[in-house]
């Protein structure tokens, strides 16, 4: 098998297992997160191979994050209620998510300016430091079971359509459709959640 296969099936194996995580977070499933680390292990490959070295970062750190989420979303109150609830965040809290992403966007950018391909347009690290950035806060904010998590992944995956058609992973391109598709879904769900407790 050719290496461009290989990274075709490796692609195809990281969409379905990216899908079919988040759709195991929009129910909040604990699910989420195994499953989930075989995605973004996989992106972390791909993403480095295709010279999107934010994305292989973010990757990387969602690994970590995931574990992290994995152990939070299982953590028992002693009644055995869920110690992590869905919530919204509070003013301050989304005061402090704003700064944490534009703080983050900016180290990103000058980070991943130096690894800039010479054919690459500077717009194109531009956008993959700012998609790091917010894809990095919304996964902290799931495993926090913040709300809010949605809205930064519809956002975030909206922008990385463009950057994902022009590094030529089309089914990465469907898989960020499907994402945002989900992730309104799964603010519709979790707000009810919300309502009704």
């Amino acid at each position: 098998m050719e290496l461009g296969q290989l990274n075709f099936i490796l692609e195809l194996i990281a969409v379905i297992t990216g899908v079919v995580g988040v759709w195991y977070a929009k129910k909040e499933n604990i699910l989420v997160y195994p499953i989930g680390i075989i995605s973004v292990l996989i992106w972390v490959y791909l993403c480095w191979i295709g010279k999107m070295y934010g994305q292989s970062l973010v990757n990387f750190s969602f690994f970590i994050i995931n574990i992290f989420g994995w152990y939070n979303w299982s953590r028992k109150n002693d009644d055995q209620s869920n110690a992590v609830e869905i919530q919204f965040n509070n003013y301050l809290q989304n005061v402090i998510v704003i700064i944490t992403t534009l703080l983050l966007w900016v180290l990103l950018y000058y980070f991943l300016l130096k690894y800039k391909a010479d054919d690459e347009a500077v717009i194109y690290v531009f956008l993959e430091a700012l998609i790091t950035a917010m894809n990095f806060v919304a996964m902290f904010l799931l495993a926090w079971k913040r709300i809010e998590n949605w809205i930064y992944w519809i956002i975030a995956d909206i922008m990385c359509i463009p950057l994902f058609i022009h590094k030529d992973y089309l089914i990465g391109v469907f898989q960020f459709s499907f994402f945002i598709v989900i992730a309104f879904l799964g603010y519709i769900e979790w707000k009810k959640q919300i309502i009704r407790s």
